[in-house]
């Protein structure tokens, strides 16, 4: 088993050590190391899978063994009870051989198991590295991109005679007010003359029309 060859090595490994030799490129000490844990996990979940089918071949052959060891004991205890050295003997020694080839398949099946266990260690290992590192890459390319937008700003502050994003956006509300307060005033004064206005004169003149002056002083028109 390939993979099992670097159970300790994997078991061992810290994350955090991707960062150690490449601090001024984060993300790419991320991606690189990331690359290596899906192919570990891929040759894992591969290697366990044909190791699974292993452990049932092995137990299977170990179950067959013990019931043929089982067989075995009956058949000389049958012999033995029947007076027939010779055939407890036969027996005996079909046992023996039977009985070597058990402590085999239980060594080979044990082996598989604790391969199979060490696989299932090394899984869950790899996928919780894996999720962690896809998380902070995340966190870095974010940490990047917010880089890239303030950068950006401040390249447009400069642009703007400012060397501060906030005194620029200061300055680009002091000019939209400035254009706000300048239309309304426009507006102010293209507007037609209130109805009110024009009530009061019509007033006026009429007083003036028809001659007519109260005691205030008015003179009368002739």
């Amino acid at each position: 088993m390939g993979i099992l060859t670097r159970f300790k090595d994997i078991m061992a490994s810290n994350i955090n050590a991707v960062f150690k030799n490449e601090d001024k490129h984060p993300e790419k000490a991320i991606e690189k190391y990331l690359l290596q844990l899906r192919s570990d996990l891929g040759q894992v979940k591969s290697e366990t899978a044909a190791l699974e089918m292993d452990v049932r071949r092995a137990e299977n052959a170990l179950n067959q063994n013990r019931a043929e060891k089982e067989k075995l004991e009956r058949y000389v205890a049958k012999a033995k009870e029947s007076g027939s050295t010779s055939d407890a003997m036969t027996f005996e020694s079909k046992l023996m051989n039977v009985t070597l080839e058990g402590e085999k398949l239980e060594a080979k099946y044990n082996e598989a198991k604790a391969n199979l266990t060490n696989l299932s260690a090394m899984n869950e290992k790899l996928s919780n590295d894996l999720m962690t590192l896809e998380g902070k890459l995340q966190e870095v390319k974010t940490k990047v991109e917010t880089a890239k937008a303030q950068e950006k700003m401040n390249q447009m502050a400069m642009k703007a005679g400012s060397a501060d994003s906030d005194e620029m956006f200061s300055k680009m509300n002091e000019k939209a007010d400035y254009m706000l307060d300048r239309a309304n005033a426009m507006a102010e004064l293209d507007s037609p003359t209130r109805v009110s206005d024009f009530d009061d004169i019509t007033r006026l003149a009429d007083k003036y029309e028809n001659g007519d002056s109260d005691n205030d002083g008015s003179i009368d028109i002739e």
